[in-house]
C-alpha cells in the first residue's frame, strides 16, 4: 500500500518544480515580443565563470557577496559587456525576444515593469542603446519582496536619453540559482525597440544603481541599426 507521506512527498516535489519553471520572466513593459512563441525561461544555464566558492555561500545574501567581490577582483563595470562578450557561452544576443518589431513607446513614469516577481537573486541591468540606465548587484531585494506574486518594478529609468529617432531597450539578468546544493548562473536578455524618448511622467537624473557608482558609461554600439531602420 502506497503511504500517505509518499503523497505528500510527490505534491511538495511537484509543486518546488513548478515553482522552478514560473521563476523567471521577462520584460512585459515596454512590451518584449519573441522571435517565436513567448518564453520566460534562461537563456543558459551555466557553471559560475567566475571561480570562487559559490556552493558554500550562505543563502541569497552570500551569494550576493561573494557576486561583488568577485565583480571588483574581475574588474567587471557591468554584466552587460561580460554576457554579450561570447554568445556561445552566455547565449544569443537578445535571448528569445526579437530586436526587429514596431518600437514600443516608452512608459512615461520612469518604470520598466516584469513579467512577474524576480525571486533569484543576482545582478541586472536596463540600457537604452549605449547608456546604462538603471544597475542593481541584487535585483532581487531591490526590485521585489522575493515573491512571484509581486510584480518587480523597475525604477526610476530615465527615458530622456532615447533618441528621437527611436532607440533600443536592453535588459540582462545574471540570476544566481542553487539546485541541489551547487550554484548555476542562469542568463537572461531582453532587448525592446523603442520609438524615442518618454512623453512626459518622471525624468531623472539620477540614475538607478545597486553600489553607488554611475550608471552614464557607454559599452560598443547597439542602437545605430535601429535608427537606420527607422529612417528608411
Amino acid at each position: 500500500m502506497v503511504s500517505a507521506t509518499f503523497f505528500v512527498a510527490v505534491a511538495s516535489a511537484f509543486a518546488m518544480s513548478a515553482n522552478h519553471v514560473q521563476a523567471h520572466g521577462y520584460i512585459e513593459n515596454p512590451k518584449s515580443e519573441f522571435k517565436k512563441k513567448k518564453t520566460s525561461e534562461w537563456i543558459v544555464q551555466i557553471d559560475p565563470q567566475w571561480k570562487g566558492d559559490w556552493n558554500n555561500a550562505k543563502g541569497d545574501e552570500g551569494l550576493v557577496a561573494l557576486y561583488k567581490e568577485l565583480k571588483a577582483s574581475n574588474n567587471a563595470k557591468d554584466i552587460r559587456t561580460l554576457l554579450d562578450s561570447d554568445t556561445s557561452l552566455y547565449g544569443a544576443d537578445c535571448g528569445y525576444t526579437n530586436p526587429d518589431v514596431s518600437p514600443k513607446d516608452p512608459p512615461t513614469d520612469g518604470t520598466a515593469t516584469f513579467s512577474r516577481g524576480i525571486v533569484h537573486a543576482g545582478p541586472c541591468e536596463i540600457w537604452l542603446d549605449d547608456k546604462m540606465v538603471l544597475q542593481n548587484d541584487d535585483c532581487q531585494s531591490a526590485y521585489g519582496d522575493g515573491t512571484q506574486e509581486t510584480i518587480s518594478v523597475f525604477k526610476p529609468v530615465d527615458y530622456s536619453s532615447c533618441a528621437s529617432g527611436g532607440c533600443m531597450l536592453r535588459f540582462y539578468w545574471l540570476a544566481l540559482q542553487r539546485l541541489d546544493g551547487k550554484t548555476y548562473w542562469q542568463v537572461y536578455k531582453n532587448c525592446i525597440p523603442l520609438s524615442g524618448p518618454a512623453g512626459g511622467g518622471a525624468s531623472q537624473t539620477t540614475p538607478s544603481t545597486g553600489d553607488g557608482s554611475s550608471t552614464s558609461q557607454t559599452s560598443p554600439a547597439s542602437g545605430d541599426h535601429l535608427r537606420l531602420r527607422l529612417l528608411r
